[in-house]
């Protein structure tokens, strides 16, 4: 995932008094957020109150914030503190649930494939669900490992930074991930032969 080129910018007007540079990053990183909280905490009702307290906390550090760094990967990885504080608060487990996907992968799914018929659009329905089901069975660290690679797009590296993990680390729960999943669908896409 690449930063854009005028997010350093924001931040530098920020730091300046502009108050809109800040609504100008919560604006390009809101969705992503809210995207991240509900898949980790697996709730709609806890969404929008989480990606506010998300943003109060970076409105808070963008002084802190340093240039070297991501501005998404920083987000995000206030965004994963908050929700693990919240978990751990809360002392509860929920699964994560891949109800809905990226907006602009599912978009450039559409656009590659014809319009399916009604059995085919089933059939897909059906597949998605299976996936979803079987990603709530990973490990918490499997799940958000395959988020920012499939869902997020990201790097190796990028993972590796944003987790602060090294890319070996990253690669390894990818690899780990992916043999799970193939061994939690390998009967239903059996079945499917």
């Amino acid at each position: 995932m690449k930063q854009p080129n005028d997010d350093l910018q924001l931040i530098e007007r920020f730091r300046n008094g502009d108050e809109r540079a800040f609504e100008e990053l919560v604006r390009r990183y809101q969705r992503q957020v809210a995207n991240l909280i509900y898949l980790t905490m697996g709730s709609r009702e806890e969404v929008d109150d989480l990606t506010q307290e998300v943003f109060i906390r970076v409105h808070r550090s963008l002084s802190r914030f340093e240039y070297g760094a991501s501005v998404f990967s920083w987000i995000y990885r206030i965004a994963v503190n908050l929700c693990i504080d919240e978990i751990r608060r809360r002392k509860i487990k929920k699964t994560l649930s891949l109800e809905f996907f990226n907006d602009h992968r599912l978009e450039r799914e559409r656009q590659s494939k014809a319009k399916p018929s009604a059995d085919e659009h089933t059939l897909q329905e059906e597949k998605k669900q299976v996936i979803r089901d079987a990603l709530q069975k990973l490990s918490p660290v499997h799940r958000q490992v395959m988020l920012l690679r499939e869902y997020e797009e990201m790097s190796y590296d990028e993972i590796a930074k944003t987790l602060r993990i090294s890319t070996q680390a990253v690669k390894s729960r990818i690899f780990r991930a992916r043999d799970e999943l193939r061994n939690l669908l390998k009967d239903y896409f059996k079945e499917r032969r």
